[in-house]
């Protein structure tokens, strides 16, 4: 006879399976972008600041209107979010595969910017009620794979595609892999009863607390650190070791099979002290940005540099996601939303940023910015941590809402 927990496990697994490649063909559609640019720029006479709108909407539609979305489609049912999800995206990257309307491919980021939160986070809510409350975090991670993979393989990807000249055909892959993921979640995703969603009220009700606020702001320092080194990887590749584009693509690749490990080191500990191992994270990405920055012209001595921040930016990205998660744990959906909010805030500004910095100094300079984030982000998980220790009191039930906090 089948136990019950047996039985959960089995459907907790099968979700993470269809979840993964589902959050990865989403999330590739938002990065898949800035490995093209100077194409799309090219083919549509377009200056490549304009052409930059593309990534630079997307990540602003995600950050205002994602919330918002969050909150209507809480009300319905996963299955059919996550269905309706991936159609939309397969519809809005087969039209940009063949559009020669640059306004008409910036709506379409727009709309699927305000889709991507809602998807992951009904994902993460999804996973988050079939974990055993002890290892929801462990979950989280298991299921940030598809978003590790999305963030990490969709630059070189999108590389490897173009290399013919031919930007479309990214568009094309997407649309094409969407469609049949759809009617993989439509035959195969668990029929999951709706439960009683968190009342709208009660989710927006966690923007009131300091804790949460403290979590989403750091989220957003700690993507500002990652993505100004991050947009620049490639670049900085072909300019500072003086790689072919081949070259580039191929470690890049490496870079994102190294982040495998951080996203697999990230479940591990993701339960018992995300905060703390959020502050180490940081500071591993630091350094090992700057190791790498010191290497001139020898990608064999940047490799470890390289692999280490491989490590350190995938852990970042999936201790962000349980942290926050966690954080947020009576409404975990909206959690989740706030957090990419706070994620594509951090991310324009770190883009911003380390790009302002690498036109001032030089392509060498890719780890000065990171730095000034991380001189901010530190003391901020020291407020964290200590916020949460004074309202956590020796009782078994404050105890248990406040497992997931640093010891």
């Amino acid at each position: 006879m089948t136990s019950a927990g047996a039985v959960s496990d089995k459907v907790l697994n099968r979700v993470l399976l269809l979840l993964a490649p589902a959050i990865t063909i989403v999330v590739a559609t938002e990065f898949i972008v800035v490995g093209l640019l100077p194409l799309v720029s090219q083919e549509m006479h377009l200056p490549l600041a304009k052409a930059g709108q593309l990534v630079g909407w997307w990540a602003f539609s995600a950050a205002v209107a994602g919330p918002f979305v969050t909150l209507v489609v809480s009300r319905q049912s996963p299955h059919l979010t996550l269905i309706a999800t991936l159609i939309l995206f397969a519809i809005g990257n087969a039209i940009i595969a063949v559009t020669t309307s640059f306004d008409v491919m910036l709506l379409i980021r727009i709309i699927q910017g305000a889709m991507l939160p809602a998807f992951v986070s009904v994902g993460a809510s999804v996973v988050t009620r079939l974990a055993p409350p002890a290892e929801r975090g462990k979950g989280l991670a298991r299921a940030n794979i598809g978003f590790v993979l999305g963030v990490l393989l969709a630059l070189p990807a999108g590389v490897a595609l173009a290399q013919g000249g031919d930007w479309r055909l990214s568009f094309v892959v997407l649309a094409v892999a969407s469609l049949p993921m759809a009617a993989l979640i439509a035959i195969f995703f668990p029929a999951i009863p709706q439960g009683e969603a968190p009342s709208i009220p009660s989710q927006i009700g966690l923007l009131r607390r300091s804790t949460f606020l403290a979590n989403l702001a750091l989220s957003v320092l700690l993507f500002a650190a990652m993505f100004a080194a991050y947009t620049y990887l490639g670049a900085w590749m072909e300019g500072a070791l003086g790689l072919s584009v081949w070259s580039v693509t191929l470690t890049l690749f490496l870079f994102g099979v190294a982040g495998l490990v951080g996203n697999v080191v990230a479940a591990r500990i993701a339960d018992g002290a995300p905060l703390r191992a959020t502050a180490i994270a940081i500071l591993m990405l630091v350094a090992s940005i700057n190791l790498a920055a010191l290497v001139q012209g020898s990608i064999f001595l940047a490799a470890i540099p390289l692999a280490l921040w491989g490590i350190s930016h995938t852990a970042s990205v999936t201790l962000s996601q349980v942290r926050v998660t966690l954080a947020g744990n009576e409404a975990p959906a909206f959690a989740m939303t706030m957090n990419i909010s706070a994620a594509n805030l951090g991310i324009a500004i770190g883009a911003f940023g380390g790009g302002w910095l690498i036109d001032q100094e030089g392509v060498g300079a890719i780890g000065l910015a990171p730095i000034g984030f991380a001189v901010f982000a530190i003391p901020l998980t020291v407020f964290i941590g200590r916020n949460v220790a004074r309202r956590a009191t020796p009782t078994p039930a404050s105890g248990s809402a406040h497992r997931w906090s640093p010891p």
